[in-house]
């Protein structure tokens, strides 16, 4: 059986904030286009939580968490 300690909607993760960036310049050659980007993801780099563990034994630890901070460069050729 399951008995719940807590009122539902009254306890709430930290508020999660994300900045996600996006570099891009266009190269024009001819009737041809390229762009070439570089984009950052998670550019602060924080931890904040996603999910935690809700059962009594191990309250409120941490089961996922915001992915660390990646880069991809990346280039589209339009002819």
């Amino acid at each position: 059986m399951t008995i719940g300690l807590l009122q539902p909607n009254t306890e709430f993760l930290e508020r999660r904030n994300e900045l996600d960036l996006r570099f891009g310049k266009v190269l024009r050659a001819g009737k041809s286009r390229s762009v070439v980007s570089l984009d950052i993801y998670n550019a602060l780099n924080t931890d904040a939580l996603i999910n935690v563990n809700q059962s009594f034994a191990v309250w409120m630890r941490p089961t996922e968490i915001l992915n660390a901070r990646l880069a991809k460069v990346s280039i589209r050729f339009d002819f």
